[in-house]
């Protein structure tokens, strides 16, 4: 037995699994069309302080499971769920049968179906042994440490709210009558810092986190600098006339944006006539300059898995290609309904219904250095933050929410602004990206870049 697989029984013992396949046998028996099992446990562990000071120190562990049960009428499938957090039990055969009886009570779909068992885990190996292995002690030395790296990069720094370091490991399977066995063990750290900063009676606050799959992976430095940095460019912010400006939009807020697009890439979304792209495959949404994937597989990707959540084999898959929209995001249900390949991107919790996710979502780096998009920008405004993208209309694609930032005047960056409002439409917005910045960072699961974007409409307080 590998190392792994002795770590994955000590969070899903061989008990557990041999007692959710008799609950599968038994929903077949009662006349189920299908049958599946979803377990997730894992373990956290984390340390916070305050102003050099530990303030919390815990460790916990969280489990449950999720059963689907499918019965056929003349319609179609229905579905019956049934979840429990007590993994302890020695029978859930009672679960599976609570399950069929709800899927009676639901309306048949003709395009529900199953995986068939497929592929193999060929990635590397997503646990590492040494989190497992970590101290409280170490914890608490790397919140203190970043607490530290943060102050130091600093002198404006007047007060940690939380310096904290977590890590942990955990697992999921997923089980099913046609023979899918598809299961995942990963571990990862991260570390995150809530500061405010002051100058002059003005007082600012900011944060910073970053994650990584191994503790050595993480610059704690980076970190600390990063929201000193975020915090000092709000200090004494200024008001921006308003008016069109060319825009550097920063990493985290592409980040946001680019999360804000893939969820209206959901092919559940389309289907329901609530995107902004629904009948725009193979055109052009965005300038040619964007190219957004997803991929499952990444190398060293946070969200690497071998399968998705409804056991399909995971996959690179190109969403925007030089702006041409080349897919939609897609479960087994919705591809059937479409009548297209699925894009292993399912995703699920404990009690629904397998949706859309995406893995290790980024956009093609561009080839222009962060200074010569701000030298590009002339006499515009980086923004740093963007407040309730969540608004953004998904049919329509309008938008208004709030920004601030930096202004930049000759190129160089000048004084902050804030109380921004930035007004439009997500379609030209995608549109007037006139430059792609070269600095791909890594926020977890996602990346973004700078964007040079021209002609935004800004108006200020």
């Amino acid at each position: 037995m590998t190392t792994d697989s002795t770590v994955f029984r000590t969070f899903i013992p061989t008990r557990l699994e041999e007692a959710l396949q008799e609950g599968l046998r038994h929903a077949m028996a009662l006349g189920a069309e299908g049958a599946e099992a979803f377990v997730s446990v894992s373990r956290s562990r984390k340390a916070k302080v305050r102003n050099g000071v530990l303030d919390d120190l815990t460790a916990s562990k969280r489990g449950g499971l999720g059963v689907r049960v499918l019965r056929r009428d003349a319609q179609g499938l229905k579905c019956g769920l049934a979840t429990t957090t007590d993994l302890s039990r020695p029978d859930f055969r009672d679960l599976f049968g609570t399950a069929y009886e709800l899927a009676a009570l639901g309306d048949g779909d003709p395009w529900i179906r199953q995986a068939e068992a497929s592929g193999n885990d060929d990635l590397p190996g997503r646990f590492r042994q040494e989190v497992e292995n970590l101290s409280p002690e170490f914890r608490i030395q790397q919140a203190l440490a970043l607490e530290t790296e943060a102050r130091k990069a600093s002198a404006k720094v007047s007060a940690v709210r939380e310096s904290a370091w977590t890590d942990g490991s955990g697992v999921s399977l997923l089980l099913t009558q046609t023979g899918v066995r598809a299961f995942d063990l990963a571990s990862s750290c991260s570390a995150a810092i809530e500061l405010a900063v002051e100058q002059d009676g003005d007082r600012q606050a900011a944060w910073h986190w970053d994650a990584a799959r191994e503790p050595g992976a993480l610059d704690l430095a980076g970190i600390g600098r990063r929201a000193a940095l975020k915090g000092e460019r709000k200090l004494r912010p200024a008001s921006l006339p308003a008016g069109k400006y060319r825009v550097v939009l920063d990493p985290e807020v592409t980040v946001d944006l680019l999360g804000i697009i893939a969820s209206m890439l959901s092919a559940e979304s389309v289907l329901k006539g609530r995107s902004l792209f629904k009948g725009r495959l193979g055109e052009a949404i965005a300038s040619p300059l964007l190219t957004l994937i997803d991929d499952g597989r990444l190398p060293d990707g946070l969200a690497s898995e071998p399968w998705d959540a409804e056991g399909l084999p995971t996959r690179r898959n190109i969403l925007i290609e030089d702006g041409v929209l080349k897919t939609y995001l897609h479960t087994l249900k919705t591809a059937a309904e479409m009548g297209v390949a699925p894009t292993g991107t399912a995703g699920r919790g404990l009690g629904s219904n397998p949706g859309v996710t995406t893995f290790n979502l980024f956009p093609k780096a561009g080839d222009r250095s962060v200074a010569q998009l701000l030298a590009d920008a002339g006499d515009g405004v980086l923004i740093t933050e963007i407040m309730g993208l969540h608004t953004v209309d998904p049919v329509s694609g309008d938008l208004s929410v709030g920004a601030s930032g930096v202004r930049i005047r000759g190129g160089e960056l000048a004084e902050s602004v804030d109380k921004l409002t930035l007004a439009g439409n997500l379609k030209e917005l995608l549109n007037r990206i006139v430059a792609v910045g070269d600095d791909l960072t890594w926020f977890g699961s996602s990346a973004g870049l700078s964007l040079l974007l021209e002609d935004l409409a800004l108006g200020g307080a």
